[in-house]
């Protein structure tokens, strides 16, 4: 990994990465997520608010980046980098994944489970495919948006801090990942410990490859396939509910 010198307006963005971005999210889980209802339209503009927020923020990590005169390429625009673990944590991304879809869908008793969660799980993705339309730019948006904040900015500015070596790099990386997890906090705390556990393989990824190019594509792949299954659970449950009712 380059180790690169940092100024003021990166201990800025830092510090709202850091400090302010998570008391903004302890402070929001206040608000009761079993109490939210969203109508479509409601929905579709959070995925847009979002989407948009990610959008600039990055673009701000990127434009303070060049400023001193880093390269594009030292943030990660560059293509991988040949490595054997590269491959093993990639499968090892793909089969957590799959663990985790099917310790939800897999047994009758665990989709009871995952439907009975509806109102707080999936308050939040695509019911239809318009939806889904919607929320394709959202999941492009944070592939993109958030493995450029969290992986490629600060991880580098981590180490900083830490040490270009091997275990500076480890702290890196699971503080960007802590970081990461933490901010996904509406989701649970199991929720939580997985999203911690797949992003310290994207870091992994990243290090290795000493590109952003993979963590991309597979960050906004898994938030794809999360929204399309969204879909086919809420039609699950409609169609459930409503064969009670018969």
């Amino acid at each position: 990994m380059g180790l690169y010198d940092m100024n003021a307006w990166d201990h800025v963005v830092a510090a709202v990465i850091c400090v302010f971005a998570p008391i903004l999210a302890y402070s929001s889980r206040r608000v009761q997520v079993e109490e939210i209802q969203l109508e479509p339209e409601d929905k579709i503009k959070l995925y847009h608010s979002n989407a948009l927020l990610l959008i600039v923020f990055a673009l701000v990590v990127i434009t303070l980046w060049r400023i001193p005169g880093r390269t594009f390429l030292g943030l990660g625009f560059e293509w991988p980098q040949a490595h054997p673990m590269v491959p093993v944590l990639l499968v090892a991304v793909l089969l957590f994944y799959g663990l985790d879809i099917f310790f939800q869908y897999g047994l009758k008793r665990w989709r009871e489970r995952t439907l009975e969660k509806r109102n707080t799980a999936l308050t939040f993705v695509p019911s239809n495919r318009n939806e889904l339309l919607h929320f394709a730019f959202l999941a492009l948006a944070a592939g993109i948006g958030e493995e450029i904040i969290f992986r490629g900015y600060l991880i580098h500015y981590m180490l900083h801090w830490t040490g270009n070596t091997p275990l500076g790099i480890v702290y890196a990386c699971i503080i960007s990942s802590a970081l990461f997890a933490f901010l996904h906090g509406y989701q649970g705390w199991s929720s939580m410990i997985k999203i911690f556990f797949i992003s310290m393989l994207f870091a992994g990824i990243f290090v290795y490859s000493q590109s952003l190019l993979i963590v991309i594509l597979i960050h906004t792949f898994i938030d794809l396939f999360s929204g399309w299954l969204g879909i086919v659970l809420v039609k699950g449950i409609n169609t459930q509910e409503h064969s009670k009712e018969e």
